[in-house]
């Protein structure tokens, strides 16, 4: 019983902390090559064309074009080698977040909102096949190819979440994330009304808020 609850409550917080991003298949088509950069962990700046292959392997490999389809001007990236990279209206933010598997290896994460805590999308692979359903629209198929999850970073202590980090014992995992703001992380840890599990967004939005006072 008590994991059927516990499952209703990651459902319910998932729903309510998503976050929609326009990948347009009008505007971005795989092997495309669109206007953008990337900053090299020396800080270097380097514009060009960044190639869209998938949700999914953008996050660990660039290709740059530094002239947009002359191949002689390529260059790849790993994630690893860069702090951040944009790709039209698509910026990643390099962290230590690749879907969970490791807590060390470095991925580009789609950047959603910046902010004390920001927020990400991350898309993970899947091995279903690249068939649509019938009915099914485009965005629906998508997140089924490359299920997205929510990622959260904050950005004064470096210490990055998921969802699913905070569903048992959230009072206290959650404050541990708040703790340099003690006020907040009092409340919650104090269990107050308004902050709790499903009251995440508040949370996290009442952090960012405090923290540019």
């Amino acid at each position: 019983m008590m994991f059927k609850k516990l499952l209703v409550s990651l459902v319910a917080l998932s729903a309510f902390v998503s976050f929609s991003q326009d990948w347009d298949p009008s505007i971005y088509k795989q092997g495309e090559q669109y206007p953008g950069y990337v900053i090299d962990n020396k800080g270097n700046k380097i514009e060009g064309y960044i190639k869209y292959t998938n949700r999914s392997s953008i996050q660990s490999i660039v290709y740059l074009y530094k002239e947009k389809d002359n191949r002689k001007t390529k260059t790849r990236y790993k994630a690893k080698d860069l702090k951040e990279y944009k790709m039209a209206d698509k910026m990643y933010h390099c962290i230590a977040y690749s879907g969970g598997l490791s807590k060390k290896a470095i991925r580009g994460n789609l950047l959603v909102e910046d902010g004390c805590i920001s927020y990400y999308k991350w898309y993970n692979g899947s091995d279903i096949p690249a068939r649509r359903n019938p009915g099914e629209n485009y965005e629906a198929y998508m997140n089924r190819i490359y299920p997205p999850v929510t990622v959260y970073r904050n950005t004064n202590t470096n210490v990055i979440k998921t969802n699913d980090s905070f569903i048992l014992g959230f009072a206290k995992r959650m404050s541990a994330f708040v703790k340099d703001d003690a006020e907040l992380a009092a409340k919650v840890k104090g269990k107050e009304k308004g902050y709790r599990m499903l009251s995440i967004m508040k949370i996290m939005e009442e952090y960012n808020t405090n923290c540019k006072k």
